[in-house]
């Protein structure tokens, strides 16, 4: 009975011993955190901020992110910080940036403030590249979208989206035709509107980002234009852009 006893001991401490080198020899892992521009299912590899269609005062560009690894079980707060590019040109500042306890995704802003006179970028496009502070809880995620490229201008120039996008998405060369700098200055004064993107969609009320107009709203864009262009050529003459070449509408 002794020597029964004595092995359930050894058993015991046996089990003890290889739960404790399971502890040291797997540590619970950090979580991945992945961030990206663009929309929340279309990443853009860098977006283009221009002063020049702000006003003096704060703007901001909205970032996504999504968690990877285990659901945290508290609310858990991260930082990005700036890693390349002219940071000292250009005034940003970070939010608050919190996960909630049980979410693992969402879009968070980095902001951008216009002093008066802002002159930067009026001849050149500076760029910022911004990545996650790292932490004990968070880790960068898959490495194609671990950072934001930001770059920036202060003239008015091609939007990105211009002549190239990515579905479901339409280009303003669709409905705004061949770019020229004129143009898009005298599209800019008619609408109200800059660097806006063109979505397609068949709903009557879609949700849609900042900035995002659907293909109807671009459509009834195109025919404003057109009607401004003719009042203007009655007025002033022919509108030429700076290439000598005159402005039109498809």
């Amino acid at each position: 009975m002794n020597a029964l006893r004595f092995l359930l001991l050894i058993g015991s401490c046996a089990l003890f011993s290889c739960s404790q080198k399971n502890d040291f020899f797997f540590p619970e892992k950090k979580n991945g955190l992945n961030i990206w521009l663009g929309s929340a299912t279309i990443r853009e590899d860098s977006v283009t901020y221009n002063f020049a269609y702000t006003l003096a005062g704060r703007d901001s560009v909205m970032f996504n992110y999504r968690m990877s690894g285990h659901p945290l079980q508290q609310d858990t707060e991260f930082e990005l910080e700036a890693v390349s590019g002219d940071t000292a040109l250009v005034p940003y500042s970070f939010g608050k940036y919190v996960l909630k306890a049980g979410t693992f995704q969402g879009r968070f802003p980095i902001y951008i403030d216009k002093p008066d006179g802002y002159k930067e970028f009026e001849n050149t496009t500076g760029s910022i590249v911004f990545r996650l502070k790292p932490s004990p809880v968070l880790e960068e995620g898959a490495k194609e979208i671990s950072g934001l490229k930001l770059r920036f201008r202060n003239f008015v120039s091609k939007p990105d989206n211009w002549d190239v996008a990515t579905s479901p998405y339409f280009t303003m060369a669709r409905y705004f035709g061949a770019y020229s700098n004129r143009k898009y200055s005298f599209i800019i004064q008619t609408t109200g509107m800059a660097n806006f993107k063109i979505y397609y969609t068949v709903s009557n009320n879609p949700v849609l980002e900042e900035n995002t107009i659907t293909a109807t709203q671009a459509t009834y864009l195109q025919n404003k234009c057109k009607v401004a262009l003719q009042a203007y050529v009655a007025q002033h003459g022919q509108l030429m852009d700076e290439n000598n070449n005159p402005v039109v509408f498809p």
